[in-house]
């Protein structure tokens, strides 16, 4: 299972750190964008949401795959190395009522 480490504060930028400390390589999934990236063994990627504040990202990992779900407003990008490997600059559009 990845390692995800993460300190919860409201504000409009979320972010934490995945860390695959399996062996086989695991997808991370954005959500709802539907934009996957393959972490291998050992490797730290940072995943950024910047939204409207008093929401967070979910987290959701089953069989080799973390999904992560951003909020509606938000935007998501995830870094290795400090350079963007994933964009997602289209806002979550909010769901009807």
């Amino acid at each position: 299972m990845p390692d995800i480490n993460c300190e919860v504060k409201s504000s409009p930028r979320q972010s934490f750190w995945v860390r695959n400390s399996e062996d086989s390589p695991v997808v991370l999934c954005l959500e709802p964008w539907g934009d996957e990236l393959l972490i291998l063994k050992n490797s730290d990627y940072l995943v950024v949401f910047e939204g409207p504040e008093g929401e967070y990202p979910g987290v959701q990992w089953i069989n080799g795959r973390v999904t992560v779900y951003g909020w509606p407003g938000s935007t998501a990008s995830v870094f290795l190395h400090g350079r963007i490997v994933l964009s997602c600059v289209t806002p979550v559009p909010e769901m009807p009522r």
